[in-house]
């Protein structure tokens, strides 16, 4: 396995390659997932059926993004993460550090980060959620692999169960009757119209389309207050999907990733494995994905439920695959100099990931370009390579002088409450480790 070897605050440690790749890739397949939440209003993103009005070109964009990067890649930087976890107690062991406290420090100041995030920036954060999940990871480090194996079959098979169950529930109830169109409540701003129709709203029917609308206006022309209540509304509405959803595929991830860590799985070649979950994300992840996006043009509520079970099913399993790739891409030394552009983005993906929501913000809110509910799929899309383009750029220039990311550099010395040097002291180095 390809190692870079970086000089951290006291002594030279390894840094795998692949691990560092991976994030970076991953960076771009949830920014293709995220660009509707950033550029359209709640209730549109809550519907996953294919954009039937928009362009042919956008009408494949979604398909791609359906199929092969929606409920991947926020698995891929959860196994990541816990693959850092497992990383991180071994490096206490071996300092004579306190894990726990350290741990602990860190999980707070993610969850800093994503408050702000989700206050001042997008409502579709994970920082929080990883820190509270990551809470529960704290008495998980010391396990074996096997018991974290385990732990992850439960939890995701807990996660597929609710699924079933929500599906069932559907079925029985029907398809769910059309909202009723109703009038737009006179007020003496778009907020107390917002909040008027909330009060207004029947739940028992679909979104309402009034929401909508307000919505779009306030993202696309402020004021910034109102677009913050609007935020953490939708955040609140989002939190019942993550409980219910995503907590059941991210706890697992973190334990099959500290799990990979424990088993040396990023240090050996493991043929064998990594063959067997390349064929199982081709052979069963793929097809069920498709499958899903097929069930999503249904009109009716339990099909398209289906459509979230298929996901959640076949995409961890693409997960695995693309991790298995990214790997053996690695091993193999070819595009070498790509695979280090995106590798030195993966060294700093919190300050990555944060860079996407500012820049994609100032694309769609008010106080930039204010394209807020005005663009398609195709378009989302361009925007997406373009910003990715910049922030690759700024990754590798900034870690050409310096040691870790700015928002990185923030974190590490929180997390270890001491300060911590950002300058470069050597230019990274490259060399294989003996398999």
């Amino acid at each position: 396995m390809s190692i870079e070897v970086m000089e951290s605050d006291q002594v030279t440690k390894p840094r795998i390659a692949a691990l560092d790749v991976a994030r970076g890739l991953a960076l771009l397949g949830i920014f293709f997932v995220n660009a509707s939440l950033f550029g359209e209003p709640f209730a549109s993103v809550l519907d996953p059926s294919r954009p039937t009005h928009e362009s042919w070109l956008s009408q494949l964009v979604y398909a791609g993004t359906m199929i092969f990067c929606t409920g991947k890649f926020y698995p891929l930087f959860s196994l990541l993460f816990g693959a850092g976890l497992a990383i991180m107690l071994a490096s206490a062991k071996r300092d004579g550090r306190s894990f726990v406290a350290t741990f602990l420090r860190r999980l707070i100041l993610l969850a800093t980060f994503g408050l702000l995030h989700i206050v001042f920036l997008w409502v579709g954060d994970i920082l929080l959620l990883y820190s509270i999940i990551g809470t529960a990871m704290l008495p998980l480090a010391y396990a074996s692999p096997r018991v974290l194996l385990w732990v992850a079959g439960g939890a995701y098979s807990f996660g597929l169960l609710i699924l079933v169950g929500l599906t069932g529930l559907m079925l029985l109830a029907g398809t769910m009757p059309e909202p009723v169109v109703k009038e737009m409540p006179a007020a003496d701003s778009r907020l107390a119209q917002y909040i008027e129709v909330l009060k207004d709203w029947n739940q028992t029917e679909q979104y309402d389309s009034r929401l909508i609308e307000l919505e779009t206006q306030i993202m696309s022309q402020g004021p910034f207050h109102e677009q913050v209540f609007v935020r953490l509304c939708n955040y609140l509405f989002t939190s019942i999907f993550t409980a219910l959803v995503m907590t059941w595929v991210v706890l697992p991830c973190f334990c099959v990733g500290a799990a990979l860590v424990k088993l040396k799985f990023f240090d050996e070649p493991w043929p064998v494995l990594r063959h067997r979950l390349l064929w199982a994300g081709l052979l069963i992840g793929l097809p069920l994905n498709v499958f899903g996006v097929i069930l999503a043009q249904s009109a009716n509520e339990a099909l398209v439920m289906g459509q979230s079970l298929a996901f959640q099913i076949g995409g961890p399993l693409m997960t695995l695959m693309y991790l298995v790739l990214v790997m053996n891409w690695v091993d193999s030394e070819r595009g070498l100099a790509i695979s280090r552009a995106i590798g030195q983005l993966g060294r700093m993906a919190l300050t990555g990931y944060l860079l996407e929501s500012f820049l994609m913000s100032a694309v769609m809110l008010h106080w930039g370009l204010g394209r807020f509910g005005d663009t398609t799929w195709a378009e989302r899309a361009g925007w997406v390579l373009g910003i990715y383009a910049v922030i690759l750029l700024f990754a590798n220039t900034w870690l050409s002088r310096f040691r870790v990311g700015p928002l990185e550099w923030v974190w590490r010395m929180g997390t270890y409450a001491r300060f911590v040097p950002l300058q470069q002291a050597a230019p990274l180095a490259t060399k294989n480790r003996g398999r």
